[in-house]
């Protein structure tokens, strides 16, 4: 791996020992269980994505605007190892990639994405991911489901359908711990949900095979639930899930185990303490028994380890919350003797050290339309100290932008959603795993019921990022994709036969139209790859690369990989039915909509024929952005009857310019003095430029003659622009590829490879009119359903911050959401609103 990464760990804590047992003389298995996880984590490590954007559906032809947060998944420190982020929008009902983006990142990402306004109405994924989280499941990206409406209506649905989509469609169960064991008593979680994945709130009943009703049970929150089930011995059961209409869903139980342990636990009921209770079905007689280890994890992180033993029948194990290192959630395992796991139980400890505490508010309540408004911003931590760190805020039109209810944020996806998610399986979901329903309701302190059904929560999720499974069987990711700190170019150079030659030197040139080139040098391997990595460029740029042996041929066979494939995606089962809100908002939301869109369009318009308009009355010499300096002392133009059978580029100056010497140092190589020039170096070489930038000597013998446009040599006076450094006279080579107006069409040269290539997205600004300055265009009207989007606010040490913006022509209340994380990754959110008159 060419890039290491580099994360911070904590120090494993002391470990705890349960039921008067002592960990002095640790067992082997203990051992394996730790240095196992320890492994896998240092071994593994894994990296989360979060984009902030600026509302939660989008008019076709609309710009979406956001920011990528990343983060160290083991610590959920702030990660700055990744240096190159790629966004996707998706159609997940045929997996294709309607718009992909590469983002340039150093712990955060900013960007946007221009909505083709083709698109039709209809349900998108937008997904953010590394080069280096291709190792693992897709799961791990960041998706969210957006909602594009293209320019109509709201479609109409009859009270039927409504009801229909509604209906409760399937029930999941999930036996705490993992299993049910027959004639042992434990929890039976559930999740009942409607054909639109969303939780279902009813009751329902279970039959045995004879009939007799064994148990009843209703939901909670959102569809979830408990109660408590003992299966008996050769029984199997039917739950019965109440339906609107009276009627009800069938569905059997999962199948108990003849024999077995149950894990249930107890984190509600006290503050300071996990309880684990294990029961036993089987147990050995005393003395028999081996000892059962429990691994406390998070993260992937060992917090403890406790144990108990096969000869009990009942144990119970007590976790100080205060051992637990960090807010979110924590994976509780109970193993056999040999370190295979048998019950697992996941639970979700809150600290509140995660959290930051963020206030942001308007200067006053009430403004006027296009009035300017202050906001100030201000960010501690959980202890109330200052926090400096980086946040993006959009400011909505409450009247067009209609959120769910407890919707994600950075807070809700770094602590749970990133963490955990729900596996729905049954007629509608059987390729769904579903982000979690109204997350941020888990982590309102108003909720006096959210801790209950959290835990819920904990019980029925059916993914996590770390699996014993994965680590105990060995499994080790394929890592094909490595960690990127910039872009890259990479390719072969062999001889026409398909053979390595050695002591190759490539040099690559990356060129963009009134930009200096970048240029570097690499050779190649034993199989004759090369690659130019961190490269930093945005756009469109040409590339250029060039081969030469040792000896100055340059018959090889060049080839240039593509850019990054795409990662597959498969279609999804997604119910893909418009969601219902207030029609009035959605109507308000598109006509303004469309009226922003046709704006920006006429003003794009206005500007080109304004511009159309202007005549020139005096002819201007064209500028070359390739030349700082004015005249040249000596200019020598290059065509082919001068370049035909010249080794090097300064042999193109022996004898042709007046004060140039020039000598063959060897084969294809040649140096130059300028005489008459002196510097206070030693060296007597001038100063090297290939399009304005400065290269040594044998980048110069590198160049092949015929791809020189022309060579200005400056003296005395001529070469003062350069300083110090052009002492010895300047040296100024202009290709022919660097020339803005160059054909690369008739490019064809041996040893040469010719490829336009991607770089980084650009980074547009945001449309905010200022309407303290009458412009024209301010005469229109301005609903736009975004007021504001900044997403470089950045705090200082007092943890304070400022930013000014301009109201539009609506009225009623304003949403202002921010959203960030400190410079150590820890991450916050701020709402508020303020009234326009």
């Amino acid at each position: 791996m060419k890039n290491n990464l580099t994360y911070c760990f904590i120090t494993l804590l002391s470990l705890l020992c349960f039921l008067n047992t002592s960990y002095a003389q640790e067992q082997p298995v203990y051992e394996k269980l730790r240095a196992t996880l320890t492994n896998y984590r240092y071994s593994y490590p894994q990296e989360k994505v979060y984009l902030h954007l600026d509302k939660p559906y989008y008019m076709a032809g609309e710009t979406m605007w956001l920011k990528g947060y990343l983060f160290d998944a083991s610590s959920n420190g702030v990660d700055s190892v990744s240096r190159v982020l790629y966004v996707d929008l998706v159609q997940p009902a045929t997996g294709k990639v309607i718009v992909h983006k590469v983002l340039k990142a150093l712990a955060v990402s900013v960007g946007d994405i221009q909505l083709p306004d083709t698109l039709k109405t209809d349900l998108y994924r937008i997904r953010a991911y590394t080069n280096y989280m291709r190792n693992f499941s897709e799961s791990l990206f960041f998706e969210k489901d957006i909602r594009v409406w293209q320019n109509t209506n709201m479609p109409s649905m009859n009270e039927n359908k409504a009801q229909a989509l509604n209906e409760v469609a399937s029930i999941n169960f999930f036996p705490e711990g993992g299993y049910l064991v027959e004639n042992l008593e434990s929890r039976l979680a559930f999740k009942i949900v409607n054909k639109l994945g969303k939780g279902v709130e009813t009751s329902g009943f279970v039959l045995a095979n004879d009939k007799d009703t064994v148990g009843v049970f209703s939901t909670a929150h959102l569809g979830h639930g408990v109660f408590n089930f003992r299966p008996e011995n050769n029984n199997s059961y039917i739950a019965y899930v109440k339906k609107s209409d009276g009627s009800y869903l069938k569905q059997e139980l999962p199948q108990a185990q003849k024999s077995g342990y149950i894990m249930s636990v107890d984190n509600v009921t006290y503050k300071d303490k996990i309880r684990i209770y294990i029961q036993n079905s089987n147990p050995k007689p005393a003395g028999q028994g081996k000892e059962l280890p429990i691994v406390v994890q998070q993260r992937g992180e060992v917090c403890m380890l406790a144990k108990g033993l096969e000869s009990s029948k009942n144990f119970v194990a007590n976790i100080p919350k205060n051992q637990i290192p960090d807010d979110g959630v924590v994976q509780i395992t109970l193993f056999s003797p040999e370190g295979l796991p048998i019950c697992e139980r996941l639970i979700f400890v809150e600290h509140g050290n995660r959290a930051l505490q963020v206030n942001v508010s308007s200067n006053k309540a009430e403004y006027k339309s296009r009035e300017k408004v202050d906001l100030n911003i201000e960010v501690k931590d959980a202890e109330g100290k200052p926090v400096q760190g980086t946040f993006s805020v959009a400011v909505t039109d409450a009247s067009q932008v209609k959120g769910e209810p407890y919707a994600d944020n950075i807070l809700t996806y770094v602590l749970l959603n990133s963490e955990v998610k729900e596996s729905l399986s049954g007629q509608y979901y059987q390729q769904i795993q579903g982000t979690i329903e109204q997350p941020q309701y888990y982590f309102d302190n108003t909720q006096e019921n959210r801790h209950l059904h959290l835990d819920l929560l904990m019980m029925t999720q059916g993914w996590r990022r770390f699996t014993w499974q994965q680590m105990l069987s060995n499994f080790k990711p394929k890592m094909d994709y490595f960690v990127e700190q910039g872009l890259e170019i990479t390719g072969k150079a062999l001889r026409p036969n398909g053979k390595v030659t050695d002591k190759l030197t490539l040099t690559l040139m990356l060129k963009k139209p009134k930009e200096n080139p970048i240029i570097a040098m690499t050779s190649v391997d034993s199989l004759g790859r090369y690659g130019f990595y961190n490269l930093d460029f945005t756009d469109s740029v040409d590339v250029y690369l060039q081969a030469v042996k040792a000896n100055g041929a340059r018959n090889l066979t060049l080839t240039i990989d593509e850019a990054l494939s795409l990662p597959k995606t498969r279609p999804l089962q997604i119910p893909n039915e418009v969601r219902i809100f207030d029609p009035n908002a959605f109507a308000t939301f598109l006509k303004y909509s469309r009226e922003s869109i046709e704006l920006e369009k006429k003003l794009i318009t206005e500007k080109v024929q304004m511009l159309q308009e202007v005549t020139v009355t005096a002819k201007k010499e064209p500028e070359d952005s390739r030349k700082i300096y004015g005249q040249a002392s000596n200019t020598l133009k290059v065509d082919d009857t001068l370049c035909g059978g010249m080794f090097s580029v300064l042999q193109m100056l022996q004898g042709r310019v007046p004060g140039v010497q020039v000598v063959q140092t060897g084969l294809g190589a040649f140096s130059v003095v300028i005489r008459g020039q002196s510097s206070i170096n030693s060296s007597s070489d001038p100063l090297f430029l290939i399009d304005g930038m400065q290269v040594s000597s044998d980048v110069i013998n590198t160049i092949p003659p015929c791809d020189v446009e022309s060579i200005d040599v400056l003296k005395g006076a001529d070469a003062a622009i350069f300083g110090v450094r052009g002492g010895n006279g300047v040296i100024s080579v202009l290709t022919r590829r660097g020339n803005a107006n160059y054909d690369w069409s008739k490019a064809n040269i041996e040893g040469v490879k010719i490829q336009k290539r991607m770089g980084y997205a650009m980074t547009r600004e945001f449309f905010a009119p200022q309407y303290d300055q009458a412009k024209p265009e301010h005469v229109r009207p301005d609903y736009r359903s975004t007021l504001y989007w900044n997403a470089n606010i950045t705090t200082d040490a007092s943890g304070k911050a400022t930013t000014s913006f301009w109201n539009s022509d609506a009225k009623g209340n304003m949403n202002i959401k921010l959203e960030g994380m400190s410079n150590q990754g820890r991450v916050g959110v701020g709402q508020n609103e303020y009234l326009v008159r």
